[in-house]
């Protein structure tokens, strides 16, 4: 296609090259700038990135998968995500080797194509033919349906986007995708009972859907029912071990269990000073100041004065954030 004699007046296409070890300067643009209309940028770091979507209209990205302030799962979430409208941005994750793991890693991103070293500039021809194809395509029924949810809720049109999801669902009834878009909007707004079972129904059409999977584990999480929470999380961990967010929930999974195995040996003994304390600092840290200062304050006094101190600090701390007078 980029043969093609009306390719040149096509218009120019943008394309942003993110990252310096697999995508080379020198290298994009030999291979790049002779298939003619591409206008080519570079960033070296996330933050660079950002600055050239702010200034440019990007086409495709050319994003590797780690960067040196971020990586590619977040610069996508930085600008909103992969959107499935008629003006989508063209994602290529660059990686050392298609792994499994980084080809899940490709799902959850939602990524267009994907390339791996070593690479040839027959290579990239070849992603920018898949490129023009996929422009040219006509947008199946379901996506452009997921678009108009994306802008009904923009527009803060809820009833309108919810109509779109079912009508989405209705349209692709083997594709799991707009189950979990549609999961992913009642979850924002805490409905749990809708929004499970759109979640596990999308795993009947694909077990291994890890977005689906991961999402289980946060509405188990936000249920505080730890033990299935921390199954689901293992499982999409398994599957797609290189998502940041997760380990940020496996964090957060972590501190509930910790909250919990504290008060559990507190009921045995609750003259434990050494539990106490910790329980109070995992509440601070859990943004619940006033039971975290509930539990300094019982055992403040019971302490000796080379703990004080400590305490005292993470007092004077829940207090100022909690905005609690004393």
């Amino acid at each position: 296609m980029l043969d093609d004699p009306n390719f040149n007046s096509a218009g120019s296409i943008n394309i942003l090259n993110v990252g310096t070890k697999i995508l080379v300067k020198d290298v994009m643009d030999n291979c790049l700038r002779v298939y003619g209309n591409c206008k080519t940028f570079y960033a070296s770091n996330m933050a660079a990135a950002l600055r050239a979507f702010s200034e440019n209209t990007i086409h495709i990205v050319f994003c590797e998968v780690d960067l040196e302030d971020g990586s590619a799962y977040r610069l996508i979430q930085s600008i909103g995500g992969v959107q499935t409208g008629v003006e989508d941005l063209y994602l290529i994750l660059a990686m050392e080797s298609k792994t499994p793991e980084y080809l899940a890693l490709a799902e959850e991103i939602g990524v267009h194509s994907m390339i791996s070293k070593p690479f040839s500039p027959a290579d990239l021809k070849e992603q920018l033919d898949k490129y023009l194809a996929w422009k040219a395509m006509p947008k199946e029924p379901w996506i452009l349906l997921l678009g108009e949810a994306d802008m009904a809720i923009r527009d803060r049109r809820y009833r309108d986007a919810e109509v779109n999801y079912q009508e989405a669902i209705a349209a692709a009834p083997t594709n799991p995708e707009p189950l979990f878009r549609a999961a992913t909007y009642y979850l924002k707004k805490q409905d749990y009972p809708i929004a499970e079972p759109l979640l596990k129904k999308s795993l009947e059409i694909n077990p291994n859907y890890v977005r689906s999977i991961g999402a289980l584990g946060t509405i188990a999480l936000m249920k505080h029912d730890l033990v299935k929470s921390k199954l689901y999380f293992d499982l999409a961990q398994k599957i797609s071990p290189h998502n940041p967010d997760r380990v940020v929930e496996f964090v957060k999974l972590y501190l509930d269990m910790a909250m919990e195995a504290a008060k559990a040996a507190l009921r045995i003994d609750t003259n434990n000073t050494q539990c106490r304390m910790l329980l109070g600092k995992i509440l601070a840290v859990k943004k619940d100041y006033i039971s975290a200062l509930r539990e300094f304050e019982r055992v403040l006094p019971i302490l000796r004065e080379e703990q004080r101190g400590d305490v005292q600090t993470y007092m004077a701390l829940s207090r100022k954030l909690g905005n609690i007078a004393k």
